[in-house]
């Protein structure tokens, strides 16, 4: 895999693939996210959803508030029980996000000898993290050109990212393979449920991007919600 590739698209059915193509069972399937608050969209995906994407535009805002942010945290131990991936490769953050949303499900959620088991067992080696990420080449170069819109060239500055949400021990989190490790955003307001669609953090972590983005681009946002599948 180059050290940059062509950015993903937040399209539910290239994670979808992609994700089954890692091993991830075919009972799990991405959703397109019309509101995080409305009861009559929400009821169109299937629950729990147990991992959230959002595509967001990054600004100078955005950058200095990350930037504060992790300057002033430690990671705990609880910490160290979510699976997370540092992100190597520019503009590969929608490979993250998927990575990660897959990778904190139970091990019934994998195809036997699946390819995201390899990945969890060694999630903190970044080194052979890269070679297993390269072996994707061709699968990841299917999904990168195969949207709706036309792909950017992988060496253009893209100035949106990916990251995901996911519950864990009770706890909402976000991953962001450009951050530090996991971001503990505090207890769930359901820990007896594998659901983080319905999460109030993630609602307030969408509005905390969406207040730090430029004008032009309060609407250059998608969301995409990992659930069970209708079939």
């Amino acid at each position: 895999m180059p050290q940059a590739v062509i950015p993903l698209e937040s399209n539910p059915e290239i994670f979808t693939t992609f994700a089954h193509k890692l091993g991830l069972t075919e009972s799990f399937v991405f959703h397109d996210v019309y509101s995080l608050t409305e009861p009559e969209l929400l009821s169109f995906i299937s629950r729990p959803s147990p991992a959230v994407i959002l595509l967001f535009p990054v600004s100078p805002d955005y950058n200095e508030a990350k930037k504060k942010e992790e300057s002033s945290r430690e990671l705990s131990l609880q910490d160290e029980e979510v699976v997370w991936y540092k992100q190597t490769i520019r503009n590969a953050c929608g490979l993250y996000a998927l990575l990660n949303s897959i990778s904190n499900l139970q091990e019934d959620s994998y195809e036997p000898n699946s390819k995201i088991t390899e990945f969890k067992k060694i999630h903190k080696d970044i080194s052979k993290i890269e070679e297993l990420i390269a072996n994707l080449e061709n699968d990841y170069k299917d999904a990168a050109t195969s949207g709706s819109t036309e792909a950017p060239n992988a060496e253009d500055e893209v100035d949106l990212h990916f990251i995901a949400f996911i519950k864990k021990n009770g706890h909402v989190y976000e991953l962001d393979g450009g951050r530090k490790g996991p971001l503990d955003l505090g207890e769930s307001n359901d820990p007896s449920s594998d659901d983080v669609l319905g999460e109030p953090k993630v609602v307030e972590r969408f509005q905390r991007y969406n207040d730090l983005s430029d004008e032009k681009n309060k609407l250059n946002f998608s969301l995409i919600a990992l659930a069970p599948s209708f079939d």
